[in-house]
């Protein structure tokens, strides 16, 4: 009887298990930076969405009002009940709607763009208080090391984006390397 014949292989060779290795390594490489990528797109559209919707409900408010002052925006739980409300300071609303400060992707800051204070009911009421506004939003932490962007709509017409991360509610415009969207 041949021994050949009775030896049969068992397992892996060393150099089969490293060219595997190198096939998933590679995989990962270019799977993950691009699941990244997708994950801060979402959340950029998402903020832009918010912000849109902000901007119908700030001019339907104004319609009725005939101020942006008083203004407080709608907001959605997350077991899908809506209420009215600021997520804190009368000024901050966290985008997804129904995240709080713990799980947010953007951050968004809505003033008087007049008195750079609230909008909400207990604002300062000067005489130019709700005549306009303005909106920041800024993405959260977690993405500062990506390519996300920071939003601006203001009641002026001011619509940009920018990866300038020195713009503040108080800034006028999306600063360096301001795009519009």
């Amino acid at each position: 009887m041949n021994t050949k014949a009775l030896k049969k292989q068992l397992g892996f060779t060393l150099i089969e298990l490293m060219v595997v290795i190198m096939i998933v390594a590679i995989l990962a490489a270019i799977a993950i930076p691009s699941y990244r990528q997708y994950v801060v797109r979402n959340a950029e559209s998402q903020a832009q969405a918010s912000m849109q919707q902000l901007d119908i409900e700030l001019n339907r408010w104004r319609a009725s009002a005939l101020t942006y002052k008083g203004f407080i925006p709608k907001k959605q739980a997350s077991d899908g009940t809506f209420s009215y409300g600021y997520d804190a300071d009368s000024k901050v609303i966290y985008v997804p709607r129904g995240s709080d400060n713990t799980n947010y992707s953007y951050l968004i800051t809505l003033i008087d763009e007049s008195t750079g204070n609230t909008l909400a009911p207990a604002g300062t009421g000067y005489s130019t208080a709700g005549s306009s506004w303005r909106m920041l939003a800024e993405p959260n932490t977690s993405f500062e090391n990506s390519d996300a962007h920071i939003f601006m709509l203001s009641s002026a017409g001011v619509r940009c984006k920018s990866k300038d991360r020195t713009i503040t509610a108080a800034s006028t415009d999306c600063g360096i390397g301001q795009e519009d969207w």
